[in-house]
């Protein structure tokens, strides 16, 4: 082949290997990196993991697409004698690309946000009219072009638009680098089953924690299931609770700490800080308690996380083929026009199952789904020790999707709602206490069943559930109508560690206080309101705004 064979080869596939860099780099670095510093605290892995994963995409796609030009190119050109097939291949990547670029940028204002939650792609009307607009638009400016100008021009033109989207993306793309905590190390702290089935014959500590329980509708569910009437059976019952956060992140270390996040300093920054000064954590290392942290998103620093018998701790874990599929899905979900979107199959952004196994490949990652925790509890024969336990469990609980049926059966999310969830939920609860007591720790056992925060049902996400009992606690279910608040859990935890029962607990507390909690819109943590609360945490008529913690 001719040296000028090759040049001319080259020049003409010159256009779809631009199309092809520059498409992997939007979709598989730009867009990796826009979204991590845009959400730095939700993914458990660093930009310094992440980097050599993108870049190999990023190879991975424009070889793979250039590839796949290479080959039509050439059997237009030694078959069909350049009649036009690889060119109109060409306009037709050209289109697509410029399409999908101005969907993925300009277009993403009306994405519902993606919580678990089933997605309507019915409701996007306008969405789906606007996008067939442009790509009518930008169908009929390239046949005339083509008409007008030939294609050689038009390649020419679509050449240079296509890097002027380039440099487009990398303007934005050296802005994005300047982010604050952007290249942050991170530690992979991970929680995984050790321990899960060991108890203690001495003294037992657990918080069996259920995502998103309101307290008044999982009452209701409690008081119409007859076959789980005495699941809380010497426990006190606390209706008028109020969580310190309505979502998760904030909530589980105010839980174990009583310490508030007012956006004062960084998330993990907090996080770390709120763990390493909890009364809670330090009264259970100086009685030597084997204490146990089960939760799915860890922010644990290596110091805070040697304190948890289950926390393995990795450098760089992350699984290259699953990473790769939650970014193309993801990819899909935001860059796909609106009538295509649903076909991502995108409904959460779950990149904690990037995860390689942890390096103890002895033990499983622990897993939160209601499911996989009655699994392990189902006939489970626990292991009995002389050193004392602490369980801190969280699971799924009335957390969306609500894909349960009432015996934690997996039905389709079109098919269940929020109070058949709460129905499975009470059934996992009592199959914890269940299993405590089929195994003789249960009255040797602090047991408080909670939830982080409730959920949208007839007031806000403030009212979560609280059922506690005490060492030796033998009685009827109590309720006692005492105004608590998340805030006050720290002294109960410490009277509770102390011997009393759950009915002398918040004797203190005055019947007309005034509480507060801090709210904000999922996914925008640093935009919190703080509310004070007059009245019974359901009531929303006794709420007002904070007038000296507005942000």
């Amino acid at each position: 082949m001719k040296k000028e064979d090759i040049k001319n080869d080259l020049k003409n596939l010159a256009p779809g290997y631009i199309i092809a860099f520059v498409v992997s780099f939007m979709l598989y670095v730009y867009e990796s990196i826009l979204t991590y510093s845009s959400n730095i605290n939700d993914f458990w892995f660093d930009f310094g993991q992440m980097l050599p994963n993108i870049i190999l995409y990023l190879g991975i796609m424009f070889l793979g697409i250039s590839l796949i030009y290479t080959v039509i190119y050439f059997i237009d050109k030694l078959f069909f004698k350049n009649k036009g097939l690889y060119k109109t291949v060409i306009v037709i990547s050209w289109i697509l690309f410029v399409f999908t670029y101005i969907q993925g940028n300009y277009l993403t204002g009306s994405l519902p946000v993606l919580d678990k939650t089933t997605i309507d792609w019915s409701g996007f009307l306008k969405e789906n009219i606007i996008s067939s607009i442009i790509l009518v638009v930008l169908v009929v400016s390239e046949v005339i072009a083509i008409k007008k100008l030939q294609y050689k021009k038009v390649a020419k033109v679509n050449t240079y638009i296509s890097l002027a989207i380039f440099a487009m993306l990398m303007v934005s793309f050296v802005s994005i680098l300047c982010t604050p905590n952007l290249f942050k190390e991170k530690t992979v702290a991970t929680a995984t089953n050790k321990n899960i089935d060991n108890v203690s014959t001495d003294k037992n500590f657990f918080i069996f924690l259920v995502d998103a329980v309101d307290s008044k509708e999982f009452a209701s569910v409690v008081k119409e299931s007859e076959k789980y009437g005495d699941t809380f059976n010497d426990f006190t019952y606390y209706p008028d609770t109020l969580s310190g956060y309505t979502f998760t992140r904030d909530s589980i270390p105010f839980i174990l700490s009583g310490k508030w996040n007012k956006n004062e300093k960084e998330f993990t920054e907090y996080y770390n800080d709120a763990f390493e000064k909890s009364k809670l954590f330090k009264t259970l290392r100086d009685e030597n308690y084997n204490m146990n942290f089960y939760e799915p998103e860890i922010y644990c620093n290596k110091k805070n996380a040697k304190m948890f018998k289950n926390i393995a701790v990795d450098t760089d874990c992350i699984n290259k083929v699953t990473y790769f599929k939650q970014l193309t899905k993801y990819a899909m979900f935001k860059y796909l026009p609106y009538p295509l979107k649903k076909y991502s199959k995108m409904e959460y952004v779950d990149f904690q199952l990037c995860k390689n196994n942890v390096s103890d490949e002895e033990y499983e990652y622990y897993n939160w789904l209601n499911s996989s925790e009655y699994e392990i509890l189902e006939n489970q024969k626990l292991n009995k020790e002389d050193e004392k336990y602490f369980k801190f469990i969280h699971v799924e609980g009335g957390h969306v999707p609500f894909d349960y049926d009432e015996e934690l059966n997996k039905i389709p999310e079109e098919e269940g709602t929020y109070r058949i969830k709460l129905k499975a939920t009470l059934k996992l609860i009592n199959e914890f206490i269940s299993s405590l007591k089929q195994n003789d720790v249960y009255d040797n056992s602090v047991i408080v069943v909670m939830a982080d925060h409730g959920y949208w049902v007839e007031s806000g996400r403030q009212n979560p559930i609280l059922y506690v009992k005490g060492i030796n606690e033998r009685h009827e279910m109590a309720i006692s109508e005492k105004p608590i608040s998340y805030e006050d859990l720290i002294d109960m935890y410490e009277q509770l560690l102390k011997g009393e029962k759950s009915s002398e607990l918040f004797k203190n507390i005055d019947n007309n206080r005034v509480r507060k909690y801090i709210d904000n819109v999922f996914k925008s943590e640093d935009c919190m309101q703080e509310y004070i609360v007059k009245g019974k945490a359901w009531d929303n008529s006794q709420i007002e705004v904070s007038e000296e913690y507005k942000r």
